[in-house]
């Protein structure tokens, strides 16, 4: 609260300055040519590109009168929401949540870039809900690293430190923003790039949410990999094959090798997404993992397809999509073989519906509904879900990754089926709104193995970032702004 208070005074102090200046000295602007992989400062303006009024963003002001080295910026995000039926029974809650980050970066070469970022995530009026990750994490370092060379320019740059990932559509690594607390990694990374191309080559470790400030990785809990990006191998499309190599300790804070025993899993992946005649786009995805999680061999694979046609002769030019999605579950759990996906890191938010209740592990899902743009700041998107159990001898898995339910064999395989509706008013690329309501109602499934109750979940949110920097949004969150 005291934080609350103090930010309101600053903000209100600068807004007064602001006015002030405004009514004495003309705005001077610079462009800050800053580029960061954070959300919070993903794809920088140009000063002056919009019509925003001033006093709304001081520290923009503030930063375009620090050398040119130097950037200072950041993001707030408030959230409500009152979810009712949570684990499917009667129990419900209504709280706030807040996050802060604060970054800044030193650019003294223009192939040498230093970034820190800090973050502050709490929640507030709660009475069910935990005070802890991922609603809750106080104070902590969200992204510290030095790169060499540039992301953007020439050939190859070099980044090691604490970074954000993400990769393709983010369904199997990304930072998962919609989490309060969102995630992060240690990583040491090499990237090669040209127009048409991208090849990174990485080790990283997950920071997970512990109580210390600094956040240190669990000892042993590793992902490697080579993602690729290649644009035009495929005419209008995006072509992104990858392997990854992930080895974990077997440990009660991870879900993929809790009672299980040590991981070594290779996955092998292509991401394959573009535009066809006539408006239609289609995006699909294909894993296949390998290797072992203690006595047993692995061997699960995941895929999705989906197409999509956009109407833009249509005054709120709509795309229409219908999307499916597979991941392995274990049929025999006392086998030799593991058959159970490893989601490993995904952003599922939106793409395994909006309430967050179900993991790509052991899933079937179908997917339609329609996006719509009424006018350039509003934003609309409407679903509908159906989800079973691949096979019914394994369990239901949380979109964590954790079991969420434990396995019922014989039970029925049908989870439920989600309606998802969310409108969004981005009134410039500092400041959007938004509010959403989502519903899953119980299958079969369910109304065996709780007490079957649906779960509601409506919320309402706000994002303002300090520097109009723009953000990751939450109904298109692959395409940043």
């Amino acid at each position: 609260m005291r934080r609350c208070i103090v930010l309101v005074l600053w903000f209100s102090s600068c807004v007064a300055r602001q006015w002030i200046d405004a009514q004495t000295t003309p705005d001077s602007s610079r462009d800050s040519g800053w580029s960061s992989k954070s959300s919070s400062a993903s794809a920088t303006d140009a000063a002056g590109a919009d019509d925003s009024p001033a006093w709304l963003f001081p520290v923009a002001k503030l930063d375009r009168s620090l050398p040119g080295w130097f950037h200072l910026g950041g993001e707030y995000r408030g959230r409500l929401e009152s979810p009712t039926g949570i684990g499917f029974t009667s129990a419900k809650d209504f709280y706030y949540l807040d996050r802060l980050r604060v970054n800044l970066g030193v650019q003294p070469k223009a192939w040498l870039r230093f970034y820190g970022e800090v973050q502050d995530a709490r929640i507030f009026f709660n009475h069910r809900i935990a005070n802890a990750n991922p609603y809750e994490d106080k104070w902590t370092l969200w992204q510290a690293y030095s790169q060499i060379g540039s992301s953007e320019t020439g050939w190859v740059d070099v980044l090691a430190g604490r970074e954000v990932l993400r990769f393709g559509d983010e369904r199997v690594i990304g930072p998962s923003e919609w989490v309060n607390v969102g995630r992060t990694f240690n990583v040491a990374r090499v990237e090669l790039h040209h127009p048409g191309y991208r090849v990174s080559v990485f080790a990283s470790s997950v920071v997970p949410g512990d109580s210390g400030d600094l956040h240190n990785a669990l000892p042993g809990n590793n992902l490697y990999g080579v993602y690729g990006s290649f644009r035009n191998i495929v005419p209008k499309a995006d072509f992104e094959p990858y392997v990854l190599w992930r080895v974990a300790p077997a440990s009660s804070e991870l879900p993929e090798t809790l009672n299980r025993g040590h991981l070594n899993e290779v996955t092998f992946g292509l991401h394959w997404k573009g535009d066809l005649p006539a408006s239609f786009d289609y995006d699909t995805e294909f894993d296949g993992q390998t290797g072992s999680l203690g006595a047993s061999s692995i061997a699960a694979w995941a895929g999705y397809a989906s197409v999509g046609k956009t109407f833009r002769k249509v005054v709120t030019s709509p795309r229409v999509f219908l999307e499916g999605n597979y991941a392995s579950g274990t049929k025999t759990p006392n086998g030799h073989d593991w058959n159970t996906f490893d989601q490993i890191y995904p952003s599922n938010h939106d793409k395994l519906g909006f309430g967050d209740e179900v993991g790509r592990r052991n899933l079937v899902q179908f997917r339609t509904g329609v996006e719509e743009e009424p006018t350039k700041k509003w934003k609309l998107k409407q679903q509908f879900e159906s989800f079973w159990l691949a096979t019914s001898n394994d369990n239901f898995y949380a979109s964590s990754g954790a079991i969420s339910i434990a396995a019922h064999p014989g039970a029925s395989r049908h989870i439920g089926e989600a309606l998802d509706s969310v409108a969004e008013y981005q009134l410039d690329k500092g400041l959007s709104f938004g509010f959403g309501y989502a519903r899953m109602f119980a299958g079969q499934f369910l109304h065996t193995t709780t007490p079957g109750h649906d779960y509601s979940y409506p919320y309402a949110y706000f994002e303002y970032n300090f520097s109009k920097s723009g953000f990751h949004l939450p109904i298109t969150p692959n395409r940043p702004n």
